[in-house]
């Protein structure tokens, strides 16, 4: 965690996020999918430990000549922005629940929104900055600077 931590510019927390959230983040740590990362303040902890250890700038120094002797060299990672895009076929009004249930096993019960036709069924919500949106995220790939490489759409 410590490595993706410096490598991408990452707070104890975010590092935690990260983690949590990426499968990528989490298969480097060596996570399955079900396992849950360390908190943050264990990652402060560890890293606190080993400074004052003396052994922190010691493993760095070793795993990035390793890295080197592999020909891999490792500056800063990719950074990803997303945006809203709104659209204007959003839900109005009331949304209504279709409820079905299995009549073999009464507790098994399956609750669906019913939107009009006129809503885009591929859009979904999102809350960002406080305000809730109906519509995509646009997703950029950046560098440090804010400069973008390329994007994608996707729903939420």
């Amino acid at each position: 965690m410590c490595l993706l931590q410096t490598w991408y510019g990452l707070s104890d927390y975010e590092v935690e996020d990260r983690v949590n959230d990426s499968i990528s983040f989490g298969y480097f740590c060596g996570l399955t999918i079900d396992q849950i990362a360390p908190d943050h303040s264990t990652v402060s902890r560890f890293r606190t430990a080993m400074t004052q250890a003396g052994a922190y700038e010691k493993l760095f120094k070793e795993i990035n000549s390793q890295l080197e002797q592999g020909k891999i060299i490792v500056k800063t990672g990719a950074i990803v922005d997303a945006s809203v895009i709104d659209t204007p076929l959003k839900p109005k009004g009331k949304t209504t629940h279709k409820v079905t249930q299995d009549r073999e096993d009464e507790q098994e019960v399956e609750v669906t929104k019913e939107y009009a036709e006129s809503v885009d069924t591929d859009a979904s919500w999102l809350k960002k900055g406080g305000k809730y949106y109906f519509g995509y995220k646009k997703h950029h790939v950046t560098d440090n600077e804010g400069l973008k490489f390329t994007s994608k759409f996707s729903n939420f």
